[in-house]
């Protein structure tokens, strides 16, 4: 697999790696170390500090083989604590990376040995789970392969997605809690629609869909903004803004795969492929039947892997991700060799529309859950107010010892209801679910570990509880989960020492989240 611009050169170390954990009959597996540390990065110009998830080498994250067993150590070289949560992976209980739910934070200096067998492949990522350290980058893929996945295209690239902003993370929160009124003025944040802010309807890019055959494309409508919580400086594709993008050296009638994660702390997307028809082939690490388009929404969290064919005559072809609310662009650019790579520019025609429920509609799982009754039904109401800043699961505000609870071997329903103005993309750790009903309407839907429920939407979706513990389940917007959009999914009898709801308020303390 052919990795991006800040993977290369260290190519052959992953190579290794990637090696080392497949041990021969009879050895142990090897240890891979990931280091969590401070990280020099230049956004527009302007040097910053942010932290990093990745090896000795420098090389951000990891790649392993289906086969392996994750036997991976994190030290935490901040002067903070930390945790890593491996998004999307199913998983035991305790090696969940998440702070007084699954584990202890890991102090500065510290470390934590993660094991267990890998049970899936695809396209996965790794994240901080402590505090608001998402926001400054502490995020990285984690690409499960082997055979199966090698053979879906000539060549493979991942494309991490972010958001950025010159304010520390400390400082949003702070004025987001603070209110809108108060807020109004300082440009740092946008408001919402109801709060002293007449409607305008405006030229908005979304998605359609065509029976035609072209499938998933773009259109322009008239509409509102859709509401969102921070005006971000930059957004960034493998940390990199669009006007100095990874460039990827594609070759003339191969297929490629671009395994696409949006790793963004409160930023949902739009994709354009552009000229190059694509197909959708996967969507959170789970392969669906494929949807054709050029065009495809991408949820905070989310993955999509997309497949395109590079024209027998080359050229060079812009993968643009446009921020959900913004005309803000990242990307990174295919391009065969000789091409000059003309300069990309940071800014759309059009604001981008919110997402909406036009793209999950149609996806179909390529390996469904079993036909099976449903044992349990728990519901997920999503509320709460951008005014005092506070979001809510069945009308609650974590920190509380309040769960979803569940035993061992039930099938497992999720009702959730929105019941306010924004998206919110909800995760689910430690299993997957389908997706079975979209406002009403049934269908065989993706299998995910995120859902994107758009505003005043109803959505089902079903799992089956066969992997006890107590496992977090949040809205995946980093500020939405920090003020109290979070509640746990606890099994009938599991072990629940780690789970101190209390001491979650000492992650927002301001020597972590003062920066």
């Amino acid at each position: 697999m052919k990795l991006p611009g800040w993977f290369r050169p260290i190519a052959l170390l992953i190579g290794l790696s990637t090696l080392l954990n497949s041990p021969a009959p009879g050895a142990e597996t090897w240890l891979v170390r990931l280091y969590v540390r401070e990280v020099p990065i230049k956004i527009l110009g302007k040097k910053e500090t942010v932290i990093a998830i990745e090896q000795e080498s420098g090389a951000l994250g990891l790649e392993l083989k289906t086969a392996d067993t994750f036997n991976v150590e994190v030290v935490n070289q901040l002067k903070e604590p930390t945790s890593i949560h491996w998004h999307g992976i199913v998983l035991p209980a305790l090696m969940d990376g998440v702070p007084f739910v699954s584990q202890d934070p890991i102090p500065p200096g510290g470390s934590f040995h993660y094991q267990f067998p890998l049970k899936q492949s695809g396209t996965y990522w790794m994240h901080s789970h402590y505090g608001l350290q998402e926001q400054l980058l502490a995020a990285a893929p984690l690409i499960l392969g082997g055979e199966e996945q090698n053979a879906k295209a000539d060549e493979q690239y991942v494309i991490l997605l972010g958001d950025y902003s010159f304010k520390p993370p400390g400082q949003i929160l702070r004025q987001l809690k603070a209110g809108m009124k108060k807020m109004a003025g300082t440009g740092g944040m946008k408001k919402m629609s109801g709060m002293g802010r007449a409607p305008t309807t405006q030229k908005l890019l979304t998605q359609k869909w065509l029976d035609d055959g072209h499938g998933l494309v773009s259109t322009v409508i008239d509409g509102e903004l859709p509401d969102t919580d921070v005006k971000y400086d930059a957004l960034i594709a493998n940390r990199r803004t669009f006007d100095d993008p990874d460039i990827f050296r594609v070759k003339p009638g191969h297929t490629v795969l671009l395994r696409i994660i949006a790793g963004s702390a409160a930023t949902n997307f739009f994709v354009n492929t552009g000229s190059l028809n694509s197909q959708l082939v996967a969507t959170d690490g789970q392969d669906i039947t494929p949807v054709s388009g050029d065009f495809f929404q991408l949820g905070i969290a989310q993955r999509i892997d997309l497949l395109v064919k590079i024209p027998d005559e080359g050229g060079v072809f812009p993968i643009v991700a446009q921020g959900e609310g913004t005309r803000q662009l990242c990307g990174v650019v295919l391009a065969t060799e000789g091409k000059m790579v003309p300069k990309m520019p940071l800014a759309a025609k059009f604001p981008a529309a919110g997402l909406d429920n036009t793209q999950e509609l149609r996806l179909t799982a390529k390996s469904p859950l079993s036909q099976k009754a449903v044992d349990r039904s728990l519901a997920c109401v999503l509320g709460g107010s951008m005014a005092k800043y506070i979001w809510t699961i069945n009308g609650t505000v974590y920190p509380n010892h309040d769960s979803l609870d569940v035993k061992e071997g039930e099938r497992v329903e999720i009702v959730f209801r929105n019941e306010t103005g924004m998206a919110h993309p909800m995760h689910l750790h430690g299993h997957d679910f389908q997706v079975t009903e979209i406002d009403g309407q049934k269908v065989t839907g993706a299998v995910r570990d995120t859902l994107l429920v758009p505003p005043q939407s109803t959505m089902k979706a079903i799992f089956d509880a066969n992997n006890p513990g107590v496992w977090a389940f949040h809205c995946h917007i980093l500020y939405h989960a920090a003020v109290g959009m979070f509640t746990v999914l606890k099994y009938d009898g599991a072990d629940t020492r780690f789970w101190q709801p209390e001491k979650t308020l000492t992650e927002l303390s301001p020597k972590t989240a003062g920066r």
